[in-house]
């Protein structure tokens, strides 16, 4: 996998011995991966577009995408902050254990993001968008700090499902409770981030990781699992995702062109699952399936986006 890919990932960049200013800013950068930076702003505007049947007003729409990129911003940096003593071993090339970034700077940075976010809901969404994004940053906090370690990653999905709801939220809160398809769309992102994290699991458990690390991986759902068994889940549920893609346009007005892109890459995305599930201590294995089904996601809900902009022309 060549660089640029790995730096989509999150996985870092090489580390040497003295940062140059650029190098700690480049640093700065790749303190939560990029890809992550993008699924977030871009799933709650899939949402968005269903919400009103078409696109919101450009100003507002960037103001949106700002707030839920730094809401994003902050909770993934913060992961990566709760993790910077595990990542020397796993992930040494990562912004904080590779001394690019200071820790203070780090947290410092964190904390900034997420009040701006919470900050920009009150004042140009409503109380429905603010009350979601508040309840995705305490939750997505308290899964950093204990819920990941002590209930497992499976406790994840269910916060990153919010996402839909808050963009859903912004455009059109009177209908979040008179209306399936919100919900429809919070159960189908909490099916593809559960498979997704669940084909990342495995990569915490590599070659050359001794037993004592090795007892540090954070459970599934309570148990550590094998490696195999978290492919075979993750695949279960990507499986599901697929299904309620194909789904989704019963409940609203997307077309062929939208289904025509879910089944090309859900079909790519599960295919390198399935490689991955063959061996799933392979590490070069297991980023191609993670980054394919991201790229799955991805392209779902740019498909939602594209479907609803030919529609209105």
């Amino acid at each position: 996998m060549n660089k640029v890919a790995l730096y989509c990932l999150g996985l870092g960049l090489a580390n040497k011995k003295d940062y140059s200013v650029a190098d700690k800013l480049l640093g700065f950068l790749t303190l939560v991966p990029p890809i992550f930076l993008l699924l977030t702003p871009i799933n709650a505007s899939a949402a968005v577009v269903l919400s009103i049947g078409g696109y919101p007003p450009w100003g507002k729409a960037v103001i949106g995408l700002i707030t839920v990129a730094l809401a994003g911003w902050g909770i993934n940096a913060l992961n990566h902050y709760l993790d910077r003593e595990r990542d020397k071993v796993i992930w040494p090339e990562r912004a904080l254990p590779s001394g690019r970034v200071k820790v203070n700077t780090a947290l410092v940075s964190i904390v900034i993001t997420l009040i701006c976010a919470l900050l920009l809901s009150w004042f140009f969404f409503n109380t429905a968008n603010f009350i979601i994004l508040f309840l995705a940053i305490t939750l997505g906090v308290l899964y950093s700090a204990y819920l990941r370690d002590i209930v497992g990653y499976l406790s994840l999905p269910p916060i990153v499902g919010l996402i839909s709801l808050g963009g859903w939220a912004a455009f059109s809160p009177e209908t979040l409770f008179t209306s399936w398809l919100p919900w429809f769309l919070y159960f189908l992102h909490l099916s593809w981030q559960a498979g997704h994290i669940m084909i990342y699991y495995p990569l915490h458990i590599i070659p050359g990781i001794t037993d004592k690390n090795e007892g540090k991986t954070p459970p599934a759902f309570f148990f550590v699992l094998s490696a195999k068994t978290a492919v075979g889940i993750g695949i279960g549920f990507i499986c599901l995702t697929f299904v309620l893609s194909i789904i989704l346009p019963i409940l609203s007005s997307l077309g062929y062109l939208y289904l025509a892109i879910v089944v090309i890459t859900g079909i790519y995305g599960l295919s390198a699952g399935i490689i991955f599930l063959r061996d799933p201590l392979n590490t070069k294995k297991g980023l191609k399936a993670f980054s394919a089904l991201s790229a799955f996601r991805l392209a779902t809900v740019a498909a939602i986006l594209l479907d609803v902009f030919i529609s209105q022309i």
